[in-house]
């Protein structure tokens, strides 16, 4: 006598069901329309103006940063200012190598994202054992630490002088003579930063960030790991950070402790991070552009005022904290469903007279 065994369905999460819609949607999304919009960025810099592309170039360079930043501080829940400090490490390593023993920085790049997952290692180990603002200010130590350190072994990092890179203007050392070659190249890795987010996001490892970021005790309770998952997403941001660090050095050609491991990088980030959407895809490329516009307007109407560009972005940050805590990228999301809800009724009312 065989016993049947009735499987019950739980009813799925709001995040489950989230996940679910969000798969149907890409799945419905016509190829050609994609086609069309990789089509439309390519082509960007044909029709933009120079100056411009130099901006849309900012703002891909701190989208990938802050999509890395994302992965740790907005779905692991584990705010982070002191990424400038994987930022160094990357830059420091690929231009130490390309200047010393000649090695491509394609190569250097990739050296220096690992030598970068040590480094998160040393400062994650500790800090996961512990809750509460720890880890927040570890990172801001580690930064200071780094920088000190670029600054005290002037043998080898030429301390606060810096370090000026010869401009070659060749892609096999990730240079370029326009702003449009670099304009391919910090898309690219924007593109890459936002799909690791993407992935990670949505992927089993990702609900487990989501729970130990929301209720990290009942987590716990069903067998998921803190510690372990929490430094899964410190190293991968911190491998992504260490990438964007060497196409900097090569794109500016020059580095110092200063601009690549200060306290304003990190907090540049972070703020875009905030002001895009914490924990959300697309919120990082959001951000980045507001953080560019930004600066640009406060070089531009407050060249003469001392840390007018700060000034501004304190105002911005305090007025989103308090119209859109959740970030600008939900003006979007309520834009998108209205849009997307209005042309249903209308094509069900044309279908249906």
């Amino acid at each position: 006598m065989t016993q049947q065994r009735e499987v019950s369905k739980e009813p799925m999460s709001q995040e489950m069901l989230e996940a679910q819609r969000y798969a149907k949607g890409l799945a419905k999304i016509p190829k050609g329309k994609v086609g069309l919009l990789i089509l439309l960025l390519a082509s960007m810099p044909l029709f933009v103006p120079l100056s411009l592309v130099h901006y849309v170039n900012l703002m891909f360079f701190f989208a990938t940063l802050t999509a890395a930043w994302n992965v740790i501080s907005g779905f692991g829940g584990q705010l982070s200012l002191g990424h400038s400090a994987f930022f160094a490490v990357g830059a420091y390593t690929s231009t130490l190598l390309y200047i010393h023993y000649g090695l491509t920085p394609w190569i250097g790049m990739i050296i220096g994202a690992f030598l970068a997952l040590p480094t998160a290692f040393l400062i994650g180990y500790p800090t996961f054992r512990l809750r509460g603002a720890y880890f927040v200010l570890a990172t801001l130590a580690l930064a200071e630490v780094i920088r000190r350190l670029l600054v005290y072994f002037k043998g080898v990092t030429k301390g606060s002088v810096g370090i000026t890179l010869p401009f070659v203007g060749d892609l096999r050392v990730l240079q370029f003579r326009s702003e449009t070659g670099y304009y391919y190249l910090l898309l690219a890795m924007a593109l890459i930063a936002i799909f690791v987010g993407w992935r990670v996001r949505y992927s089993r490892m990702g609900y487990f960030f989501l729970a130990i970021r929301e209720e990290q005790d009942a987590a716990e309770a069903l067998g998921v790991n803190p510690r372990k998952y929490k430094m899964i997403a410190l190293l991968i941001s911190a491998f992504l950070t260490a990438m964007a660090g060497s196409i900097y050095a090569q794109w500016a050609c020059y580095i110092d402790p200063d601009a690549v491991c200060s306290v304003e990088l990190s907090v540049q980030i972070a703020m875009a991070g905030i002001l895009g959407g914490m924990g959300t895809v697309w919120g990082p490329l959001v951000g980045a552009a507001i953080l560019v516009l930004c600066q640009a307007i406060g070089l531009g109407l407050m060249q003469g005022v001392v840390g007018g560009v700060y000034m501004l972005y304190g105002i911005l940050l305090i007025v989103a904290i308090l119209i859109r805590p959740q970030g600008v990228i939900g003006l979007f999301e309520e834009a998108y469903r209205a849009l997307s809800k209005a042309i249903s009724k209308r094509s069900s009312s044309h279908a249906h007279p």
